[in-house]
């Protein structure tokens, strides 16, 4: 059976994160390949025999301040009970893998494993010049790279990487990003096809989702209809209009996910040890879903459920939600006036989904082919 090992971020707390690895890990399962995710990839021999990787890593050390503040501007200590059930579905869900000597390397270069990048903002800019989740470290020895619905987070990438890009981006079987405005950029940069397909989570059906989400442990009383609030930025305002609704619906719960301090102390029903079973579990489950999250309304799409989007203050964070909203037909989701709350349950995906069932399919060829080794997808 042939290998294939994913690059992307899935050892978080981010329950969108974790849910994009592991859609991306089951569906090359169910095309037939044995599947890893990579943990670490720190194989001395090969970092002093290519220079550049070396100074890219050099280069990402020098970024971690701005790296972090970017990902992690509203810092949250998780509670222990929480780290423990996010590390227990890890160790069910995923295969990782440590590339840590050159025997282990080599092995890997003779198997002929395919490297695969994708998705979340893997290739933001503030990460660094492009490094790992470019497959870099597989560039020299004539290994299948491709990535599947890479995402830069970003409406601009800086010129200075440019050349980069061309450099660590030469030789991929296949490429393809989330966002249809770095498709547009890369497909120019590289003078060649760049694919714009969904997000990993959008090829698998609710059917799936159950799967995860039937072993899903509440740890508080749900008895009642409840709203859910997700929110993965800590904004004053974000609370100010649950207010809003709150005072129009005092007779459903408000249950929170917590992923800043602001959400913690919000004053309502709290979950702190959620894992992305619970994720999914409270969306499938809620009335309606209040939220600044991409992958909240993905799920929310997936299970037709009613919900609404609040802006994030960060504007390079809105074209994923316009692909997203413009193309399924849902853009009275996003709220364009946070001084009233006015709730529009009457909510029809059928078109939205049949649009779905045509890009599931387009983005399946192109992963199935890629992985195949097909330059013409």
């Amino acid at each position: 059976m042939k290998s294939v090992c994913v690059v992307t971020w899935f050892d978080t707390w981010n329950y969108g994160t974790q849910l994009q690895a592991t859609a991306l890990c089951k569906y090359i399962e169910k095309l037939g390949y044995k599947t890893y995710i990579l943990k670490r990839f720190a194989v001395k021999e090969h970092f002093i025999k290519h220079p550049q990787l070396a100074l890219t890593r050099l280069d990402s050390r020098i970024n971690r301040k701005r790296t972090d503040e970017f990902f992690h501007k509203y810092p949250y200590k998780i509670s222990a009970e929480r780290r423990r059930r996010i590390t227990e579905y890890t160790e069910e869900i995923f295969d990782p893998v440590v590339i840590d000597t050159t025997e282990k390397w080599e092995k890997i270069v003779k198997s002929g494993m395919i490297f695969v990048s994708g998705s979340d903002i893997i290739w933001n800019p503030n990460i660094g010049h492009p490094g790992m989740f470019f497959l870099d470290f597989a560039m020299y020895d004539n290994l299948t790279r491709i990535s599947y619905a890479s995402s830069t987070g970003a409406k601009r990438l800086p010129k200075s990487y440019y050349d980069d890009y061309r450099r660590v981006m030469k030789g991929f079987t296949a490429i393809s990003t989330r966002e249809k405005n770095s498709a547009d950029f890369f497909t120019r940069l590289l003078r060649r096809p760049v694919e714009k397909v969904i997000d990993p989570t959008l090829l698998h059906d609710s059917d799936f989702w159950d799967t995860i989400a039937e072993t899903a442990n509440i740890s508080i009383e749900t008895a009642r209809k409840y709203i859910l609030c997700y929110f993965v930025f800590g904004d004053k305002r974000y609370w100010d209009y649950v207010e809003l609704i709150r005072q129009q619906y005092s007779d459903y719960d408000i249950i929170v996910l917590p992923m800043n301090y602001e959400a913690e102390n919000s004053g309502f029903k709290v979950i702190d040890d959620g894992t992305p079973r619970e994720f999914i579990s409270l969306i499938k489950g809620a009335e309606f879903i209040v939220t600044d999250s991409f992958h909240a309304a993905v799920f929310s799409f997936i299970y037709d459920k009613e919900y609404y989007i609040l802006k994030r203050s960060r504007s390079d964070e809105d074209e994923k939600f316009s692909d997203l909203l413009n193309r399924y037909g849902m853009t009275d989701r996003m709220i364009t006036d946070e001084q009233v709350f006015i709730r529009k349950p009457d909510i029809d995906y059928s078109d939205g989904k049949k649009r779905l069932e045509s890009d599931r399919a387009k983005s399946i060829r192109f992963l199935r082919n890629a992985l195949r080794g097909h330059k013409d997808t």
